[in-house]
C-alpha cells in the first residue's frame, strides 16, 4: 500500500513537469523535558499512524537531492536514514525531507536518555524529533527500548537493588511507560536490541546486565509490555551480523532459535531488523537474501535497519586501507553492492512483510564509521553512505545512491 505522502509525491511528479521544483524551509531546534513517572505515559499531542506505513504527509514538498523525484517516491515500503538529536546543517534536513520517508533517531531514544533516573522520564529531544517528522510528513522508527550497551544503561538501572522479581518488574515498567508515551506516533519499535552473542553458554550474550538479571525471559517480556504500552507500533527484534543467511553461521542460527521460541511462545514480535552493516563483498548478496527469507517464511516482517557500506574492510585485508580517495572503481563497486541488497530485498521479502529500508546516516561524513576504532587506528577514511558534500553546502547523491533507485526501478 503507498502511503498518502507517496501519492501526494507522485501526483506532485506530473506538476512539477508543469511549474518547476519546490523547496522547504529548515527548521528544528533542541530541547529537553522531564517528567515524573506519574506523567510520563500521557502522550504529547498523540495522532494515530499506521504502524505498516509512513505518517500523513504535509503540504510542503522538496526537491531530490539528486535533482529529481525524492528516493522513497519510488517504493511502497519506508526508505529511512537514521539523524541525530537535531540536524547539524539545513542541507541535512533538506535532504532527508526530499529523499527519505522515515527516520530512526540515533541516540535520543535509547534508554539513558529517556529514562535518566528511576522516578523521572526525560522526552523532550524526542518530542522534539518526533514533532519535527510528524510535521513534515515523515514517519518514526524507535530505536531502541533495551539495550545492553554499557553507555546506554543508565547507572541508577546498573545499581538497582532489588531481587529479580523487583528488577523484571522495573524493566518492564520502563518499556511500557516509554513505547505508551509514543504510541500513536511511531511506525515501529526496535523493542530489544543485540541479546546474540553465541559463546560458552549458547546464544545469549554474557556481558548482558538483563541476561545476566533474568536470563533470556527478559526479551519476551519486554515484547509484552512494549504491545500494552503501544497496540499498534510494529515491534522488532534488531542485531547484526545476522545477515549470513547459511545455517552454519552460528550466529544467524541463533536468530532463528531466538525467533522460533518467541514465535511459540506467541510473543507479540512483528518483525526481525538486519542492521546489514556489512562489507562491501561479504556476506554475498545470495546469502543475504536467505537470511531475509527465512524469516518471512516464519510470517515476519523484515526490516534492513541500519545499512551501510565501507569500500574498506579493516577485518579482511591485509593492505587496509584498499582505497586512500573516493576513486571510480571504489564508486562502482558500492554501488553494485547498494543496488544487490536492495535487490535481494525486493527477491525474497513479499510486499506484505517489508518493513524497511534504513540507511545509518545521511552523508559519508556523518557515519558513525568514521570513529569507529579499526578506522581511527589506522588513520583511514571512507565513504559508506548515499550521500556526500561539503559540511555546510548541497548533499550530493553517489553512485550508490543510484544503485538503489535502480534495484526500486526495476533496472
Amino acid at each position: 500500500m503507498i502511503s498518502t505522502r507517496n501519492l501526494l509525491a507522485l501526483v506532485a511528479v506530473v506538476s512539477l513537469a508543469a511549474c518547476g521544483g519546490g523547496g522547504s524551509s529548515s527548521g528544528g531546534s533542541t530541547g529537553t523535558s522531564s517528567s515524573s513517572s506519574s506523567s510520563s505515559s500521557s502522550s504529547s499531542s498523540s495522532s494515530s499512524s499506521s504502524s505498516s506505513s509512513s505518517s500523513s504527509s504535509s503540504s510542503s514538498s522538496s526537491t531530490s537531492s539528486s535533482g529529481g523525484n525524492g528516493l522513497y517516491t519510488y517504493a511502497d515500503f519506508p526508505i529511512g536514514a537514521a539523524v541525530s538529536r537535531i540536524f547539524t546543517t539545513p542541507e541535512m534536513e533538506k535532504t532527508v525531507k526530499a529523499e527519505f520517508s522515515q527516520i530512526t533517531a540515533e541516540n535520543i531514544m535509547k534508554m539513558t536518555y529517556m529514562h535518566p533516573a528511576e522516578d523521572t522520564y526525560s522526552f523532550g529531544q524526542a518530542d522534539q524529533l518526533v514533532n519535527w517528522a510528524k510535521a513534515n510528513g515523515i514517519g518514526v522508527h524507535g530505536h531502541t527500548l533495551v539495550w545492553h550497551s554499557e553507555y546506554q544503561v543508565p547507572n541508577w538501572m546498573k545499581n538497582y537493588s532489588g531481587d529479580a522479581t523487583a528488577f523484571q518488574t522495573m524493566l518492564n515498567t520502563h518499556v511500557k511507560t516509554v513505547a505508551e508515551h509514543f504510541a500513536g506516533e511511531l511506525d515501529s519499535w526496535d523493542v530489544v536490541n543485540e541479546v546474540l552473542e553465541p559463546g560458552s553458554n549458547g546464544c545469549w550474550r554474557e556481558n548482558s546486565l538483563f541476561y545476566q538479571k533474568l536470563g533470556k525471559d527478559f526479551v519476551a517480556n519486554a515484547f509484552r509490555a512494549a504491545r500494552e504500552g503501544d497496540p499498534n507500533a510494529d515491534l522488532y527484534y534488531n542485531d547484526y551480523s545476522t545477515e549470513n543467511g547459511v545455517t552454519s553461521d552460528a550466529k544467524f542460527s541463533c536468530l532463528l532459535e531466538l525467533v522460533d521460541e518467541l514465535l511459540e511462545a506467541d510473543v507479540p514480535i512483528t518483525g526481525v531488523g538486519f542492521q546489514m552493516h556489512v562489507q562491501a563483498t561479504w556476506p554475498s548478496n545470495a546469502n543475504i537474501g536467505k537470511a531475509f527469507k527465512a524469516i518471512a517464511d516464519r510470517g515476519l516482517k523484515v526490516k534492513i535497519s541500519e545499512l551501510d557500506v565501507p569500500v574498506n574492510n579493516p577485518y579482511g585485508t591485509t593492505n587496509f586501507p584498499q582505497y586512500s580517495s573516493f576513486t571510480a572503481e571504489a564508486a562502482e563497486l558500492q554501488k553494485q553492492r547498494y543496488k544487490g541488497i536492495m535487490q535481494a530485498y525486493l527477491d525474497n521479502v513479499p510486499a506484505n512483510l517489508r518493513g524497511g529500508f534504513t540507511v545509518w546516516g545521511v552523508w559519508d561524513g556523518d557515519s558513525w564509521i568514521m570513529t569507529f576504532s579499526q578506522y581511527t587506528n589506522a588513520n583511514a577514511n571512507d565513504w559508506p553512505l548515499l550521500f556526500t558534500g561539503p559540511q555546510n553546502g548541497p548533499y550530493e547523491a553517489k553512485p550508490a545512491y543510484y544503485g538503489v533507485l535502480e534495484a526500486l526501478m526495476g533496472q
